[in-house]
């Protein structure tokens, strides 16, 4: 299976995005978190995250090694906020990320203009 990983920094504005979309942990997406880094990874299917301009937001594509816990259960370091379900998990529609990820952002610009 194929896919890209957004990264999002810090994790909690990616897990707001998630929030927004309703996407759960039980949902099956694939969802990692990277404790040492702060940062969370959603998969995508490949080369469908539009060009956005987020701050914190970077895609890691073909080429990039992403290091996956072997078990739901993960470690200290890493682990799965929602764990693949089956051989073809369903990936998070990279448009409707991007989306709420350009939103989250708008929001704090709005909020430190006032």
């Amino acid at each position: 299976m194929r896919w890209d990983a957004v990264a999002v920094m810090p994790m909690t504005a990616g897990l707001a995005a998630l929030d927004r979309m309703r996407l759960d942990a039980q949902s099956g997406h694939p969802v990692l978190a990277d404790h040492l880094r702060g940062e969370l990874y959603v998969l995508v299917p490949p080369r469908t995250f539009p060009r956005v301009e987020v701050p914190g937001v970077r895609v890691l594509s073909s080429g990039i090694h992403l290091v996956l816990p072997r078990t739901a259960d993960g470690s200290e370091t890493a682990d799965w906020l929602s764990a693949p379900r089956g051989e073809r998990p369903p990936l998070v529609r990279a448009d409707r990320l991007a989306r709420h990820l350009q939103a989250l952002l708008d929001d704090r610009r709005e909020v430190a203009a006032r």
